[in-house]
This record gives structure tokens, sequence and C-alpha cells, in this order.
């Protein structure tokens, strides 16, 4: 018996057709990994952009929650360098650049024009905390937010006849009450005497906005020694330090409790055999491992070798001493140029700026932890920097990290 087919006509295979298929069911991302995976991997000049999206979206991103999580998530984004350079004998010419990584290269580092900050102009960064870089203008503290462009302009801390000495700048945050706060310090030298006289205050960043300096109360010897302090400072767990010399050279290690506005002086274990503050160049501080390290490169040149001192315990004054000499394949690297520390990085590396501005610049990262150096190509420098006379240029070099915090209205 023969078999016949017949074909369905096209209005029953569309229906058959619809059968088959099942409602696609949609999965939408959950909010919170969009918030913990996503966006906080973006960097903030995307996320600035997505607050427009929605309400909510502006909502979630101006959070205190999310501003924290963007601080301490790792991000895709490839590093970022702040060069600032100085001409001493004209500060209206100093101008601060950002430096941006060449394509497919980790050790050349390029000007990128569209982002160096044209507000900062004349200024000299002192310090890079959570995203926010403190720099002095004309003796006046600003903080500036690169992500966000926002500024802060702090009113000058003393009057003019007390800022006749080196005036120093510290930033600071108290992770406890979330507040940051400015330290200023002005340490002047006798003539004839030779004494020194410090003076400090220090001033409340409010989110509200306004506040104003306040005398700080140094407490007496030995916990409170007069001193000049020296530029560079570091921030851990809410406690400033800082380097400041006594009226007998001797180095000390300054503590100032963010919270508290307790001072607190140390002495450098082998003070005698660190540099005066005229050589201060050669010493810096930085975080090392968690705890603050003096860090001294003065025998860098003639003996391959850097000097570490951790600060262990302060209450007891315990320190900690390390001493990293450099592979024989990398003293090349330092033997016929002479460097200077200037900057660090967020996770304990040291640039070294060779103390003569050259054209090709190259710079030194050195990684502490690994003892390990690296050279890094610095292009798009203007090249009537090359052209000064030596002693007028001053660099210093940080590495950035960002924030979508607001500090206060301005």
């Amino acid at each position: 018996m023969a078999l016949s087919y017949r074909r369905p006509c096209r209005g029953t295979m569309i229906k058959r057709e619809r059968r088959r298929r099942r409602p696609e069911m949609e999965m939408p991302i959950p909010m919170h990994v969009v918030m913990e995976e996503i966006l906080t991997r973006l960097p903030a000049k995307s996320l600035m952009r997505f607050k427009c999206v929605s309400k909510l979206w502006s909502s979630l991103i101006s959070s205190s929650y999310f501003r924290d999580r963007f601080l301490t998530v790792p991000t895709r984004q490839r590093p970022h360098l702040f060069m600032s350079l100085q001409d001493v004998n004209d500060h209206s010419s100093s101008v601060t650049l950002s430096l941006v990584p060449e394509a497919n290269s980790d050790t050349s580092f390029v000007v990128d024009h569209g982002l160096t900050i044209p507000r900062m102009r004349g200024g000299y960064i002192c310090q890079s905390l959570r995203g926010f870089m403190c720099y002095d203008l004309r003796k006046k503290p600003r903080i500036f937010n690169p992500a966000t462009r926002q500024l802060v302009t702090l009113p000058s801390a003393f009057n003019r006849s007390t800022t006749e000495g080196t005036v120093s700048y510290y930033f600071g945050h108290d992770p406890v009450t979330d507040r940051y706060k400015v330290v200023c310090s002005v340490g002047v030298r006798l003539t004839g005497t030779q004494e020194v006289r410090s003076h400090h205050r220090v001033f409340v960043l409010k989110p509200e906005g306004g506040g104003s300096w306040r005398k700080a109360n140094p407490l007496h010897p030995p916990d409170f020694i007069p001193h000049i302090a020296a530029r560079g400072g570091v921030c851990i767990d809410g406690v400033i330090y800082y380097l400041g010399w006594t009226a007998d050279d001797i180095c000390m290690l300054v503590s100032f409790g963010v919270r508290s506005h307790d001072f607190k002086m140390i002495q450098v274990p082998r003070a005698e055999e660190l540099p005066p503050p005229a050589e201060m160049k050669n010493v810096c501080l930085v975080e090392y491992g968690g705890k603050v390290t003096v860090v001294d490169q003065t025998s860098l040149r003639d003996k391959g070798r850097i000097d570490l001192w951790a600060l262990e315990d302060a209450a007891n004054q315990k320190w900690s001493s390390e001493r990293l000499v450099l592979k024989p394949s990398q003293l090349d690297f330092v033997r016929n140029i002479e460097f200077v520390v200037k900057g660090t990085s967020r996770n304990g590396k040291v640039f070294l700026i060779p103390r003569d501005l050259v054209s090709p610049f190259q710079i030194i990262c050195y990684d502490l932890q690994s003892n390990h150096m690296i050279k890094m190509d610095i292009k798009g420098v203007p090249d009537h920097w090359f052209s000064k006379h030596k002693s007028t240029v001053e660099v210093m070099l940080i590495d950035h990290s960002e924030t979508l915090m607001s500090l206060m209205n301005t």
C-alpha cells in the first residue's frame, strides 16, 4: 500500500512552531553584582557619566558605601602617574603633568595634555591620599580630585610674618570618623642662636563646607620637640607621619593622630648616619607592609644598597631594619646617574628621579618587596624644562588612585 504525504498548510506550521518555542525568561543581572563586580571596576570618568542613566544609578554611585567600595576593589585601569615640575626661581611657571602608559607598554609613559591640570599651575604636590592630591600653591594648601575635578582651596594657616620659615602641609584621614584633615607645620631656625621654633595648626574639612584653622597644642618634651619639617608625609590608619629635624640636626619621626590631635616624636635609629636636612633628597617615608618606613638611598650609587627602617611598635619605639642590595645585573642602572627619591606608589614602590633633568628622561621604579628595578621612559615633557639651569628644576612623581568622594562644597 502506498504511503501518501500531505504538506501541512502554512498556518498549521506557524502554530506548531509557536508551541515548540518556550517563552524565554529574562534574567536581569542582580543589582549587587552590577555594583560589586562591574561598576567598581570601571574608571571614575565613566561612572560620572553613568550617574545620568537614572536617579537610582545616581543614588547608588553617589552613596558612601559605593565610594568606599570603589577605593578598595582593584580596577583593570592601567596605572596613572602625575609629575610635578617645580621651577624654584619662578613658581608661577611650575606645572603638574598627567602621564599615561603608551599603548602596549608598562614601562613607557607619555604626557597626556588633555588630562593636565591647569588649575594646579604653580603648585607642588605634597601628598596623595585615597584619590585626592594635596598640593601647595603660594604657601596655601589645596585639595584636588582629578576624577571629579573638584578643587578645595583652604585659607592661609598663618599670617605672612609667621610663614617666613619652612612651611609643610600634610593630609590625613581618620577611618573611624571618616574625617579628612590638613596639618600645617612651620619651622624656623633663629639666626645666631640656631634655636629651632615650630608652629602647627589643623584644618578639619567638613562635608557641608566651611571650616577654619585651629591651633594644635603639642605636648612638652620628650613627646614633642620643636623641629623643621620635611616635605612628604604618609597617613596610615588615622595617623600622619613625617620627618623632622631638631636644632641638633637629629632626625625624628613625627606622628600626628588625625582624631586625637596628639603629636609624638620618635628618634629614627642610626639617625647620626642619616643626611642632614640639606640632603633630605636621599630620604623619604613610605608605607611598606602596612608600616611607616624610612627609606635611605644615600649609599645606592656607591655601594648599591638601600637601607630601610620600619616602625614596629610606636608606643615602645621599636624598629626593624632591612638592607636591600641590588642585583649585579642592575648596578649599571645607578652607577652613572645620580638619583634622588622623589615619589612613591600605592604598593610600596619608590620612584628614583635623575638629579639632573636631561632628555631623554628616564626614571627608575624600585619594588622594595621584590628588590627589583625597572627603567621607565617619560615622553612628552616640554623641551624648555630641559634647557633650564639644573638647580632650578625639582621633580615630584606620584602613582595615583581614583575616588568619587566629595570633600566639601566649594
